[in-house]
């Protein structure tokens, strides 16, 4: 733990600084927030309810987790959004102990690994967010660690820690735990050194069982609680609807490879990186790289198949390609070279940073800090110039200081878009549509709702859908006294004299109204 101390601390400080900065992200942490609070509050901790109505999309485990850090620490934002960063110091914890599993000779190795992967600039990011991502990444590592200990030992605790991993992985996101699993099992006499026996992949098959039926202990009850509709989304609706014909984030096969490079980043940069794959070239793959490769190949094969895309999806394998970079830099650490592409690139970014305020004149004040433009610019530019003349003594030194970008680039971004971010915090306007339903006026919400005031105005009862004007014209006329949440584009003029409360909502506005001034609303 003292060797990977450092760069868990280093972890912690950008998870702090993202809070800091920015408020709970619409729509994602403010819908998944807004669901655990309304299981919270409600006391129904079987089935989640988004806005009143059974939640089919994910599973419990990140709102049980909520729900739990509540009842210690009390109702808070600061505390819940650590819970992703506990996920990311656990997937630093096994990727540790997967590089020494695979690489059991490479100490060079498992040093650099931890700062390889918090250095790696998109997990710090996602570390940062309250999803389901990062969570799962942690099962899936340690499902992975589980599979390749059994095939190197065939020990029931190590198809007790499979089965127990892929149970809380299902429960964490949905049975997509599997994904990256069944290649490494199916694929296992490639990459296994020892004949692998036809019991490994009996007792694999067994463990996953095991893993299905820990997972049915809530479906099959909740299932019975949530209605027939519920119970069909949990089942098979949502991940069949993904699978086959995405009913959102509908991309190409292709797509996730573009993804590649900056999932990469910074190491796809370091020259060093491209002479360590080029080595593995001429010697060939070894065990752990044969496992890394049906990993990752497996994975982005059976993730491009499916409709539905997000980098959000592929997340468990920022670890697969932390491991690849790692032990592509160990190979290659005898001919150390500068990371000079990447100092360039830091110097230039603080450069753009510096003169981006006199082309984007129209957003400072309102949306962005020029102030903070310049601070950025100062603190990337000198890290450029750092990394572009120190003299570093070793390579594991200069990866160290590299791991740092993830930090500043995130910090930087935070920093000068901090006026916008704040912008977006729901929190006054929430508490303005828990005033009027305190005082008994009916609060509707024009369009689909993501929950995103559930949370922010704790509030007790849901907001009624205006699914068209048949609705509103309805809800104006049933509720005179009673108010309506709509979404305009920023540009769109309204009358603020019409209007109880504004917020930013992204690109638009979200505006409260109460229905007597509906028809002054517009300009």
């Amino acid at each position: 733990m003292n060797r990977l101390l450092p760069p868990i601390v280093l972890l912690i400080l950008i998870t702090l600084t993202a809070i800091y900065f920015r408020p709970l992200m619409i729509i994602d942490e403010t819908r998944y927030i807004g669901v655990a609070w309304e299981m919270f509050s409600s006391k129904n901790y079987l089935v989640p309810h988004l806005n009143g109505l059974p939640y089919d999309h994910k599973p419990p485990l990140l709102f049980w987790l909520i729900c739990l850090d509540w009842s210690i620490f009390g109702v808070n934002e600061f505390s819940v959004r650590l819970i992703p960063l506990l996920f990311a110091i656990g997937v630093v914890i096994l990727g540790d102990k997967i590089y020494r599993l695979l690489w059991s000779d490479d100490s060079y190795g498992a040093e650099i690994l931890p700062w390889v992967l918090v250095g790696s600039v998109v997990f710090a990011f996602y570390s940062t967010l309250l999803m389901f991502d990062i969570m799962l990444s942690f099962w899936v590592a340690l499902a992975i660690y589980a599979g390749i200990k059994a095939a190197k030992e065939d020990s029931l605790s190590s198809y007790l820690l499979l089965a127990f991993a892929i149970g809380f992985g299902i429960l964490a996101k949905s049975p997509v735990i599997l994904a990256p699993l069944l290649p490494l099992y199916l694929f296992a006499s490639y990459w296994s050194p020892k004949r692998v026996k036809i019991s490994f992949y009996t007792k694999g098959f067994i463990a996953v069982l095991v893993g299905v039926a820990i997972a049915l202990i809530w479906a099959i009850p909740a299932a019975k609680l949530g209605g027939k509709e519920y119970a069909y989304g949990i089942f098979w609706g949502q991940y069949a609807g993904r699978a086959v014909n995405s009913f959102a984030h509908k991309h190409p096969f292709w797509w996730y490879l573009p993804w590649i490079p900056i999932i990469l980043m910074p190491w796809f940069l370091y020259s060093n990186f491209w002479a360590g794959l080029k080595e593995i070239k001429n010697r060939g793959l070894d065990k752990g790289l044969k496992v890394l490769t049906v990993w990752i190949v497996g994975s982005l094969v059976i993730f491009s198949i499916i409709s539905g895309k997000q980098l959000a999806y592929i997340a468990p394998e920022f670890l697969a390609f932390s491991l690849l970079a790692t032990r592509a830099l160990s190979i290659s650490r005898d001919n150390f070279k500068r990371a000079y592409l990447i100092a360039l690139i830091f110097i230039l970014l603080g450069l753009a940073f510096a003169i981006a305020p006199w082309f984007i004149k129209g957003y400072i004040r309102n949306f962005l800090d020029s102030k903070a433009f310049l601070i950025s610019s100062i603190l990337l530019v000198s890290y450029g110039l750092f990394l572009l003349f120190y003299k570093f003594k070793t390579q594991k030194e200069l990866i160290k200081v590299l791991s740092l970008n993830s930090f500043l680039l995130i910090l930087s971004i935070h920093f000068i878009a901090n006026i916008y971010l704040l912008k977006q915090d729901l929190h006054n306007f929430s508490n303005e549509i828990s005033k009027l339903q305190k005082s008994g006026k009916r609060v509707a919400h024009l369009g689909k709702y993501a929950n995103e005031y559930q949370f922010m105005g704790r509030l007790k009862k849901p907001l009624i859908v205006l699914k068209n004007d048949k609705d509103l014209k309805k809800f104006i006329k049933e509720n005179p006294n009673g108010a309506i949440i709509v979404h305009k584009k920023r540009e769109i003029k309204f009358n603020k004299d019409a209007t109880i409360a504004v917020t930013k909502f992204r690109t638009q506005n979200s505006i409260l109204v109460k229905s007597s001034n509906w028809g002054r609303l517009l300009k």
